[in-house]
């Protein structure tokens, strides 16, 4: 970024030098005519001069229309000049006041929006390279004196997540964008992102990266190339191959991605239809490998269309469709303790979804974002990977319905709740998982550092492979420091506690080993949580 400052500010101090060696050069030219015109003053006053004649009228006239288009030209390029000079300041002014500015106001980090290379977007082009993250990590302990566990309801898709997280998660971004700083618009991009994840459930003074009996976990989570302005005739087109977050769809204040198609493969995406949408493809999939041999016995692979950014009242429709293709074949039964292999009958499936999203800050200071999906078969899922939650997935289906909301209607006061249902039969018998989930977290800005949060969710669920019905609800009390006075605003550190109740019938399934002959539990410890 400072080469290409350094570029822009050394093309400004050429176009002011020749701006002023043409103002020189018009400058002695109106010298030279104004000498001569006095010169002739003088002949004239010393000696009455001849009727001058048609041929030196009509050299004056040439002389008198010269200066004049001169003098024309040398006011349109001064304005022309001019605005060029004070576009680029305003240019170089933005790079600095991007160079500056932080990202902790925004969440979608990972939501990448591409870059289309429009001509007057010409100074809002990437860095070369970009590094971003996410962490949260902190400590907890339960009220019984020993360690921390989550609360959340058997059968549950998610938990409220505000001081019931008892783990460390990670994720490290590598971004580096190709592009030709001399004239980034004259030809493609092509931008590599690769990103690493990291996570654990343990307390210990360190975390062993191959301790996976303890649930840890490091992936590679990112890996992927992503090419724009190839075709001239459609510079927004954007293509990309390898292994990605593909237009996630996530609830923050119980980290559920409601619509998750990332995977392995290729597609494109911003195709415009007219003014009416923009199109994306994408082919993506993944496999199971068998657990002797290693062959891919269990694949499954989904065609994924969207059309986004369609019009309609109080903001945009997004329009998803989902076919899949599952192969069958036998994967290790890790419900089976002696590892005898679980059949997967091949299968195929479709799912369709549409979401509704408010303008960002248009309500309230905030939005509000609605989805319907439902899926059958191999697409009942909503996901591009497998799922073994059931030998018969062709006859899998799956009905959700969400609805959440970020308001911040003054400086001192924000609240994002949410509201879930979905009814999932997995294909088998006694397959049927039914979930609802209402929850909101206030919170009260003292100022733009210091803030107090309160959080309180409650989840139904009845699971018939488990015989269980009933309902979990919890309640967070968290004063918490950040920067910046946004519900979005991070890096924030938090101190928690959480109380939680649960129904009969979730005995055995909550708490851990401390509460799981009781009906109730407490935590609380300390959290920390950025991303940039």
């Amino acid at each position: 970024m400072d080469a290409f400052r350094k570029q822009i500010e050394g093309e400004l101090a050429t176009m002011k030098a020749n701006y002023e060696s043409h103002i020189q050069q018009l400058e002695s030219r109106i010298s030279t005519l104004e000498n001569d015109n006095a010169r002739l003053q003088r002949q004239a006053k010393a000696a009455p001069a001849p009727a001058p004649s048609s041929s030196e009228i009509a050299s004056l006239q040439r002389r008198v229309s010269e200066l004049e288009l001169t003098t024309e030209e040398h006011s349109a390029t001064t304005g022309t000049t001019s605005r060029q000079t004070a576009a680029n300041a305003d240019a170089i002014k933005n790079i600095e006041l991007k160079l500056e500015a932080d990202a902790t106001e925004t969440r979608d980090i990972y939501r990448d929006e591409g870059f289309p290379f429009d001509v007057r977007k010409f100074y809002d082009l990437p860095q070369p390279f970009e590094f971003h993250g996410y962490l949260r990590s902190g400590f907890g302990m339960n009220g019984e004196g020993g360690k921390m566990e989550a609360f959340q309801a058997p059968g549950a898709g998610a938990k409220f997540r505000l001081g019931n997280e008892a783990d460390t998660y990670g994720e490290l971004t590598l971004v580096h964008n190709w592009l030709r700083l001399d004239d980034p618009t004259a030809s493609p991009f092509v931008r590599t992102t690769a990103t690493l994840s990291y996570s654990t459930g343990e307390n210990f003074s360190f975390d062993s990266l191959n301790n996976q009996a303890q649930g840890n976990d490091f992936a590679l989570r990112q890996a992927y190339v992503e090419a724009g302005n190839v075709l001239q005739s459609a510079p927004d087109f954007r293509f990309w191959v390898g292994q990605r977050y593909y237009q996630r769809h996530d609830i923050h204040l119980d980290d559920f991605y409601y619509l998750d198609m990332s995977g392995y493969g290729g597609g494109v995406e911003d195709v415009p239809i007219g003014k009416f949408a923009k199109l994306s493809l994408a082919w993506l999939g993944g496999s199971v490998d068998h657990y002797v041999t290693h062959n891919g016995d269990v694949a499954k692979q989904n065609i994924d269309l969207r059309l986004s950014d369609i019009k309609a009242p109080f903001g945009k429709v997004t329009l998803w469709f989902d076919w899949a293709s599952t192969k069958g074949g036998e994967v290790r039964n890790v419900f089976n303790p002696d590892g005898s292999p679980l059949r997967i009958e091949s299968s195929a499936g479709w799912a369709v979804g549409l979401i509704h999203r408010t303008e960002d800050e248009k309500l309230l200071g905030g939005y509000n974002e609605f989805s319907v999906q439902y899926g059958q078969g191999a697409a009942y899922n909503f996901a591009s990977t497998l799922d073994f939650s059931g030998p018969d997935l062709g006859d899998a289906h799956r009905f959700r319905v969400t609805d959440n909301f970020v308001i911040q209607p003054s400086p001192h006061f924000a609240v994002q709740a949410v509201g879930i249902y979905e009814d999932t039969d997995f294909g088998g018998p006694n397959s049927r998982n039914r979930w609802a989930s209402l929850g909101a977290r206030p919170v009260y800005f003292f100022n733009d550092r210091f803030s107090i949060a309160l959080e309180a969710g409650v989840d139904w669920t009845k699971t018939d492979s488990l015989g269980t019905d009933g309902h979990l609800w919890k309640i967070t009390l968290a004063p918490q420091i950040s920067r910046g006075g946004k519900y979005f605003s991070r890096p924030v550190l938090r101190a928690f506690v959480t109380y939680a109740a649960w129904s009969d019938g979730f005995k055995g399934h909550v708490g851990g080993d401390a509460y799981e002959n009781t009906t109730s539990g407490l935590s609380y410890g300390l959290q920390a949580e950025a991303w940039w």
